[in-house]
Parts: structure tokens; C-alpha cells; sequence
């Protein structure tokens, strides 16, 4: 009961009374998918989603300029490599387009050469050093398929613009985490739940599959088959490619998407609705999949998602779900 109160006074506190100095301004920006072109899908130019809103937003850094968010309550203060990675990939977006942001854009890249964990099989971890309240409760520290993709990407953009060999060395390292199943290595991010291969942004048992982690941590498996030509990366990337398109209809709720998959672990766990934000998030990234694929199953749920996004009385059961959810469960 205590965890769950603090949980609540953190959530009322980042949503309702301090959310213009919380996490959450971070994250709900506005989405949008990168202008993707056929020369560009075959080489390592713009990240598929598009961060540039996400600049200026955060003003607490650590002493290097590194962005650190306020998660409230007993939390505080925290570096978490998912946002650390976005805001790279948003000053590089504004490079992309003719700023002069390249030192803000190492500023934040930095971080993944000093805050690494390596472990065996010389596996490099990116890892969250707060807790964290999930289907099941992360202690610290608690590794994520989705950082590894996610600062992969930043570190091969950084190589270009530094020449520094050691963001090469950072991303072989942590691509060394995709190569382990998570359940049978202190580092392995993936799972083979039936037969597919899954990406795990929660490292839980029984799995949880978190579709957005998912799709974001492949896009850096991506551009590291793209940068080094990689025939185990690319296999990796054609298998979870198919893992999505042999599963999406099972995060379709009929009205609105779930934010995980457990209907087939054997758990008994409900179902966890998406958030508005993740429901266009959802959007977002299966419109990036089709530009990056030409598969049109990715298309078809883009549109599907978005139609049922725009749809007033979905948008209130969803919600009403979602809350009912967060005070049950959580």
C-alpha cells in the first residue's frame, strides 16, 4: 500500500500540479515521422521519427549538459538514456536542416561513452539506475532493449561528426546485447516467445512485449546493419519485422490499441490500454515502418490507429480504461 501511494503522489504530482518541470513535458511532444527517401533508406541519414520539438524543453543538466528529468516524489531527479538519446536525435534533426547544433548534438551523445556498464561477453548496458513501476517492479538497475536501439543510433551519428573511434567501439558493445536471449543472459535484450523474435524495452517474466520499444529499439538494429553492413543485424531486423507483422492485430483492440502484449504468456494479466500519447505514437511509428518497409500491413494499422484516435467517444472509453487500469493494477 505505501509503494502504491507513492506511486499515486508521483503521478498526481507529474501530471496535475508540476507538470511543466516534470518528465512528462518531455515526452508528450509533438510526432512526427521524418521525411524518409529511397536513397536515405538504404544509408544512415535521419532517424525515421523526428525530435526536434523535444529541444529546450528540459533545463536541468548535469555538469557535462547532459539533460537529467524530474520524475517527482522519492525519484527526483534521473538520467534516462531513452530521453538523453531523443534529444540527440533532435539537435540532429536541427543539423539536418542547416543548424548549428552539432556540439549540443555530442553534448547529450557523450553520455553514452561515460555511463556504461560492460558485462559479460563483453556486452555494453545503457541501463536506468532509478526503479521503476511496470506490470512487474524494476529495481535498479534495470537494462532495456529500447536504450541499447535508441543509443546505438546516436552513437553511429556521433562517429560521423566526431571521427572518434570510441562511439564505434560503444555501439559494437552495446549491439552485443542483441545477440543474448534476455532470460538466459545478465545482458541479452531479446526474447523468442513462440518462435518470434521480440525486442524487450521491459525485461519481465512473463514477457510483456511493449510495442513502441519494440519499433524503437529495431530502428537502431537498423542502422547498425545500415552503417557496417551487418548480415546478423539485418537478419535480426527481417525477423523482428516479421514478429510485427504477424502480431500487430493482436495489439488492436478493436476501438483503440494495447500498450503491451500478454494475452498469450499465460499470465492472466489484463490488458493495458494505450495512453493518447501512445496511441499517436503508435501512429507515428507504424507510418515510419511503412516508409522504411513498403509494407503495407504497416500502412493499413497507421491509418486504422489514427482513425480510431480521431474518434471521440474511443478516445473517453480508452482513457476511462486506462485510469481504471493505472488504480487497479498499479
Amino acid at each position: 500500500m505505501r509503494a502504491k501511494y507513492a506511486y499515486l503522489k508521483r503521478i498526481i504530482s507529474s501530471y496535475f500540479l508540476h507538470y511543466n518541470s516534470s518528465n512528462l513535458k518531455f515526452w508528450h511532444t509533438t510526432l512526427r515521422v521524418n521525411v524518409i527517401s529511397e536513397e536515405h533508406r538504404k544509408s544512415l541519414h535521419a532517424y525515421p521519427q523526428n525530435y526536434e520539438d523535444k529541444v529546450g524543453l528540459i533545463t536541468t543538466l548535469d555538469e557535462q549538459g547532459v539533460i537529467m528529468l524530474d520524475y517527482k516524489g522519492d525519484l527526483g531527479l534521473q538520467y534516462n538514456p531513452n530521453a538523453i538519446a531523443q534529444l540527440a536525435l533532435g539537435y540532429y534533426d536541427k543539423v539536418l536542416s542547416g543548424e548549428d547544433c552539432k556540439a549540443d548534438f555530442l553534448t547529450q551523445a557523450a553520455f553514452f561513452l561515460d555511463h556504461g556498464r560492460l558485462v559479460e561477453d563483453d556486452v555494453l548496458l545503457w541501463e536506468y539506475t532509478f526503479p521503476f513501476e511496470m506490470r512487474n517492479y524494476l529495481t535498479s538497475p534495470w537494462r532495456s532493449a529500447l536504450a541499447q536501439g535508441q543509443g546505438i543510433s546516436v552513437c553511429l551519428r556521433a562517429y560521423q561528426f566526431s571521427n572518434d573511434d570510441r562511439y564505434l567501439h560503444a555501439a559494437h558493445k552495446a549491439f552485443n546485447s542483441f545477440k543474448y536471449l534476455a532470460h538466459r543472459h545478465p545482458g541479452g535484450v531479446l526474447n523468442d516467445f513462440r518462435g518470434y523474435v521480440w525486442l524487450e524495452e521491459y525485461i519481465v517474466e512473463p514477457p510483456n512485449h511493449v510495442l513502441n520499444g519494440l519499433v524503437w529499439a529495431l530502428w537502431g538494429i537498423r542502422d547498425y546493419a545500415l552503417f557496417f553492413n551487418d548480415p546478423y543485424a539485418r537478419e535480426l531486423w527481417d525477423s523482428c519485422v516479421r514478429t510485427l507483422i504477424d502480431n500487430l492485430r493482436y495489439y488492436d483492440l478493436g476501438f483503440w490499441t494495447s500498450y503491451d502484449l500478454v494475452k498469450f504468456n499465460g499470465s492472466g494479466q489484463p490488458t493495458m490500454p494505450s495512453s493518447i500519447y501512445y496511441q499517436k505514437l503508435h501512429v507515428v511509428q507504424m507510418q515510419a515502418m511503412y516508409a522504411l518497409t513498403g509494407e503495407d500491413v504497416f500502412r493499413r494499422f497507421a491509418e486504422r490507429w489514427n482513425g480510431q484516435l480521431h474518434n471521440p467517444i474511443y478516445r473517453v472509453l480508452s482513457q476511462a480504461w486506462k485510469i481504471y487500469f493505472k488504480l487497479k493494477w498499479f
